[in-house]
């Protein structure tokens, strides 16, 4: 892809040539355009690694919090049709390995017909890119980083996202105008719907991956023994989408126990 001064014109690996007013980039991660355009590369990643499984019987999907079975992150067990279902996890070093060890412990326990399965890899980025434009390109979705740091999923985020890229094309082509001054709107606007989520979701996922098996489970005692779960579930913070405010509720409700676990005393976005 090359940025000329009236046009982007793009050349494909199969030798055609386009070319256009403007760009957006929504190849998802992975792609080296952005870097190659100088928009930098994201801060963090992580790996995924799923299979699809046969099982028996099973109807409820199932969570991992075990830093055993995935260092820093999370596994999963989820029936998708009947007699079928996805194992996966996230893992910053072997995940494919990681996700061996976990399909051989469902085998032994019966839930799934057997681990010698089909391994798919991906890569998700944690956190987004330093710069999401240029005159007359847009960086929207996964390739952009627009990714919840806590659960690794982007669609809701890049959906997000491309309604402002949508809101800033619109503005150009009806100005006739593709300065980076006013491309760099899109990034200000992003940023202001999903930015605060982004750095508390960051933050959340760097103190998980500093607990030990035995914090994850005292932190699972201290919210059924105050019955915190309760009040999660009747907060209208609580949304599958928007994470920040719960995360911040759930650190207060925790603030006694920052010292026994090490945990810094100011938590983004909040106060202590």
């Amino acid at each position: 892809m090359a940025v000329l001064d009236n046009r982007v014109r793009i050349e494909t690996a199969g030798g055609e040539t386009f070319e256009a007013k403007t760009a957006v980039i929504a190849c998802g991660f992975g792609s080296k355009l952005p870097q190659r355009l100088g928009l930098g590369q994201v801060g963090d990643l992580i790996m995924g690694a799923q299979a699809e499984v046969s099982v028996d019987d099973i109807e409820e999907i199932e969570v991992y919090l075990d830093q055993g079975v995935a260092p820093g992150f999370f596994a999963w067990f989820v029936p998708t049709a009947e007699g079928r279902a996805l194992v996966g996890l996230f893992s910053r070093r072997n995940p494919g390995t990681n996700l061996r060890n976990l399909l051989e412990s469902l085998f032994r326990q019966g839930k799934i017909a057997t681990p010698e399965v089909k391994i798919s890899y991906g890569v998700i980025p944690l956190r987004p890119l330093p710069k999401t434009y240029l005159g007359r390109v847009i960086v929207v979705g996964d390739a952009a980083g627009q990714v919840k740091p806590t659960t690794g999923g982007g669609i809701y985020y890049g959906l997000l996202c491309a309604e402002v890229a949508v809101d800033t094309l619109h503005r150009a082509l009806a100005t006739k105008r593709f300065s980076e001054r006013l491309f760099s709107r899109y990034q200000k606007a992003w940023k202001q719907r999903i930015g605060r989520e982004l750095t508390i979701g960051y933050f959340a996922r760097q103190l998980y991956g500093r607990l030990t098996n035995h914090q994850i489970d005292k932190i699972f005692d201290i919210i059924e023994s105050r019955g915190i779960h309760r009040s999660f579930l009747q907060s209208p913070d609580l949304s599958f989408d928007w994470h920040g405010d719960i995360i911040l509720e759930g650190l207060k409700h925790l603030a006694p126990w920052r010292r026994l676990f090490g945990w810094p005393r100011n938590i983004p976005g909040g106060k202590a």
